[in-house]
């Protein structure tokens, strides 16, 4: 346990800190050598300062005076270039056809003139302790573009239908903060916030908007000098209640038109809460309300959606239908980072009752992360393996092999299991004590840099609260006995001969490759902290709330479920375990709490994951960033929010979301669409039959040969490339290839044939084709015609091999056909410059795990954006097996009718 003279110790770093960061944050812009200037001013103050003046300046203990290492500067500076120097851009907006007939203006040019801004001043002032001037600067400019989508509160009536798309863990409840707040400013009377599905959200959400912008208790914005109790909003919940008819009565608060302040309620997305605000609302309103409100629906894509039959709502769709219509005018603003599903909601949805859905019909705004976001494509970069630690198959499978004898002690964490399961459990796989060694380093670590703030690890392998009860028993018992040991014998002279003190040491070198301290200097600090490390389980039924307290530094290991999945925020989160899967990408994106700030300890988060998750991972980032920047094509287009829910449900890759977003009524017969233009395909599973292999290769060498005799213009360096090909030759091509045989629609491999069979089919635009010459050993001549091959690792799978890091072609493969000013475009920017397909054929020298060399053929396509764009549509009749696994994982992860074990 640490003593008070190790913790005073950080006492005058935590405030030279604090008060470089006060002046950094009254620069009006920065310049590159500001943060070393001002580092170096303090340096000569606190060494030519007697300490008694260095008190009053820093307002601290004589005692705790010292001077600070060139370490601690280091550590410093890299925390205020992290913390300030930060890139930003102001956001992506697509508005609807009659929103922009409207005043979009009436914000910024009309009424933020006329009013004097309070509750924004305090926001913007209060925030400035937490984040620097840039990011503050750019929420201002998204919000206010946000507010002239909405409409002005002074009009006689109106409806407003937004969509802000942030990601996930990025700070979107900044965002919304700092709307509400200019909403209210505005006139807004009536502000309610949707803040997800559990409990722990909404009290998180409520604690947070008491802070910044009720000033509860006179607390946060409270405890400014220009806060004023005749304007504090009325807040019908507080941290601790959601929304009760009592409570909100024994606010006083029943008549709009004599209050001048605006009303507060944050409240659970639970069919009951909003029946109680609803009945509220009815005792003192019998008509509508003749008062502006505003409903900001967080994590909107859940529960929000209309997954039935449109004549029969889902509850909670039909109750924030109805809450919306009580108001004569009502703007609704969806918050989410996956809005697969608000895209797919009909926007011409109407129920007589409930009134229109919740289509965003009116505009579309997706938010930028500042450059300091550790956000998905950090962690699962095609070429960056550093934060991901692959789950052993041995360890964790998602259903056990019937043809395989497991010995006892050694049967895998089953990953589709039942509320039983936890009987199954015997013993924690390797990698997950693995995963709680390195969590009790990096608190070690974070401690040593000065960082000592709040610590999480987060451990999510089930839906059911009795495996999540049983899975802390075991990290309990796990981490028991490391405890134990490290406290015993953590402090003699090489203590690596005691097995946790081993394994820790060989978790540290394995996990941690270049960290400026030695394992003997961390195993010190773990000394002090090993008895600080909470591990707390979080559901329903938990004994034990799961709390970051303001005095005193918090170091938990987390285990839960869905009540961890949306929103919630777990303090300085640096290892996740993670196990769930579901078929639903947008799903998994929300399961990813590893997203969000690492600001000084980026370096040490690694996620735990199978391979098979880590790749779906991958799929999700691509996907969505084409469809962000479809997103802004659009703008450019003067497109509308319905051209991009199209844009969304065409999407190659969101195959799996249409089908389970429309439901469908899990017919077996289906009919998807496709607009495949501007994307890439490529054959990243490689069908391992002998036969397979051989066909693909003769149909290479036919294929060159035919190009070789059809006369078209051929230039070749190392690599060859065909110009203006008859699209008869592709064809042959692509219909006869050999794919891995269990994935005929390229549901999991990404390669959807059948869709480009018929866009060849229908295309009347000749091809370019390249053959790419390699770096291998080996060669490929058909010929006058002659390559190296292309090498490749692979994963050897069950009937293909799976070509690593899920890039066949390698980087801007279009670069070769490109004239010289678009060769140093991104991949994605140069195929919408391409004026026909391309195909890229690839002779391939494959690897295995086991270095196992195979000769193959795979090909990659280029599709150019075409003026009139070719979708397809394409009939498929699913398996029971899919069917059941859609069924399965509907049950799972949507509908508020779902009754969840976690709950």
């Amino acid at each position: 346990m640490q003593t008070n003279t190790e913790i005073n110790h950080h006492v005058m770093y935590k405030l030279v800190k604090e008060k470089i960061s006060g002046t950094l944050q009254e620069q009006s812009s920065l310049q590159e050598d500001t943060i070393q200037t001002i580092i170096d001013e303090w340096k000569k103050l606190i060494e030519g300062t007697p300490p008694m003046f260095l008190k009053t300046i820093l307002g601290i203990d004589e005692k705790n005076i010292r001077p600070l290492t060139e370490t601690e500067w280091n550590y410093l500076h890299n925390e205020l270039e992290q913390s300030f120097n930060v890139r930003i851009t102001t956001g992506i907006l697509v508005t609807g056809e009659e929103q922009k007939t409207r005043d979009l203006s009436w914000w910024t040019s009309k009424k933020q003139l006329q009013s004097d801004n309070y509750y924004l001043n305090n926001y913007m002032t209060y925030m400035k302790r937490e984040m620097p001037q840039k990011v503050l600067d750019t929420i201002n400019e998204d919000t206010d573009a946000i507010m002239n989508n909405l409409a002005d509160p002074d009009l006689e009536a109106f409806s407003r239908y937004g969509m802000v798309v942030g990601h996930v863990q990025s700070g979107k409840t900044s965002n919304y903060a700092a709307l509400l707040c200019k909403a209210a400013d505005a006139g807004y009377r009536f502000i309610v916030v949707i803040a997800g599905g559990q409990n722990n959200l909404r009290d998180q959400t409520q604690a947070r908007l008491d802070e910044v912008f009720v000033g509860a208790n006179y607390s946060g914005v409270g405890q400014l000098s220009g806060f004023k109790r005749e304007k504090m909003p009325a807040s019908l919940t507080n941290a601790k209640n959601d929304f009760k008819i009592e409570t909100a009565r024994a606010q006083g608060t029943t008549n709009f038109d004599n209050m001048q302040q605006p009303i507060l309620v944050v409240i659970k997305k639970h069919t009951k809460t909003l029946d109680h605000l609803l009945k509220w609302l009815d005792i003192h309103y019998k008509n509508q309300v003749d008062k502006a409100m505003l409903v900001i629906d967080d994590e909107s894509d859940y529960a929000s959606i209309n997954t039935k039959k449109e004549e029969d709502p889902t509850v909670i769709n039909e109750k924030i239908r109805l809450l919306l219509q009580k108001f004569k005018k009502s703007a609704y603003v969806a918050y989410t980072a996956t809005p697969y599903a608000n895209i797919f909601i009909d926007h011409t949805a109407k129920n007589e009752g409930a009134g229109r859905d919740l289509f965003p019909s009116d505009f579309i705004y997706a938010l930028e992360a500042p450059s300091n976001y550790f956000g998905a494509e950090k962690i699962f970069n095609k070429e960056n393996d550093k934060y991901v630690v692959e789950i052993p198959n041995d360890e964790a499978v998602y259903e056990l092999d019937e043809e395989i004898v497991y010995p006892p002690n050694e049967i895998p964490f089953i990953i589709k299991h039942k509320k039983d399961y936890e009987s199954e459990i015997k013993r924690l796989p390797e990698s997950l004590k693995d995963a709680v060694r390195l969590f009790v380093i990096n608190v070690a670590i974070r401690n040593l840099r000065n960082q000592r703030k709040h610590n999480s690890m987060l451990i999510h392998i089930s839906r059911f609260t009795d495996v999540h009860i049983k899975i802390m028993k075991l990290v309990k018992s796990y981490y028991e006995a490391v405890k134990s040991e490290i406290k015993a014998y953590g402090n003699i002279p090489n203590p690596y001969q005691f097995p946790h003190l081993k394994a820790m040491k060989e978790t540290f070198s394995t996990r941690l490759k270049d960290i400026e301290f030695d394992f003997g200097t961390i195993l010190k600090e773990i000394c002090l902290v090993v008895d600080s490390v909470q591990i707390v389980d979080v559901h329903q039924k938990a004994k034990t709330p799961l709390e970051y307290r303001k005095d005193t530094q918090n170091n938990v290991i987390v285990v839960g479920g869905l009540s961890l999945s949306r929103g919630f925020t777990l303090e300085g989160l640096s290892v996740s375990y993670f196990l769930r899967t579901t078929i639903y990408y947008d799903t998994l994106m929300q399961m990813g709490r590893w997203f969000g700030y690492r600001i000084g300890y980026e370096d040490i988060c690694r996620v735990y994951l199978t391979d098979d998750m880590n790749k779906k991972f991958g799929f999700i980032i691509d996907a969505t960033n084409e469809l962000v920047s479809r997103l802004n094509d659009m703008r450019e287009e003067n497109l509308t929010p319905e051209d991009f829910g199209l844009a969304v449900q065409l999407h190659p890759d969101s195959l799996l979301q249409v089908t389970a977003r429309n439901k469908s009524k899990y017919t077996e017969d289906m009919f998807l669409e496709m607009n495949l233009d501007g994307q890439i395909k490529e054959t990243r599973w490689i069908s391992k039959i002998p036969a397979d292999l051989d066909a693909n290769e003769t149909l290479l060498k036919e294929t060159i040969q035919a190009l070789q005799n059809s006369g078209y213009d051929h230039a070749a360096s190392d690599s060859h490339v065909w110009k203006n090909v008859d699209k008869t030759i592709v064809q042959r091509f692509v219909e006869n290839y050999y794919l891995y045989k269990h994935d005929p629609l390229g549901l999991k491999s990404r390669m959807p044939i059948e869709f480009i069979k018929e866009y060849i089919e229908a295309g009347k635009l000749n091809w370019d084709v390249v053959l790419y010459n390699g770096k291998s050993e080996t060669t490929f001549q058909t010929d006058s015609v002659q390559v190296q091959r292309q090498f490749r690792t692979v994963k050897e799978k069950q009937g293909y091999y799976e070509v690593a890091n899920r890039q066949l072609s390698r980087a801007n493969p279009e670069a070769i056909i490109m004239p010289a000013e678009f060769k140093k475009l991104k991949s994605h920017e140069m195929r919408r410059k391409l004026v026909k397909p391309v195909l890229f054929v690839h002779a391939l020298a494959l690897e295995d795990e086991n270095k196992n060399k195979i000769n193959a053929v795979g090909f990659s396509i280029s599709f150019p954006i075409v003026k009139d764009s070719f979708v397809n549509t394409v009939k498929v009749r699913i398996n029971s097996v899919y069917k059941k696994q859609l069924e399965e994982a509907y049950k799972d992860e949507v509908g508020e009718e779902v009754v969840y074990e976690d709950e």
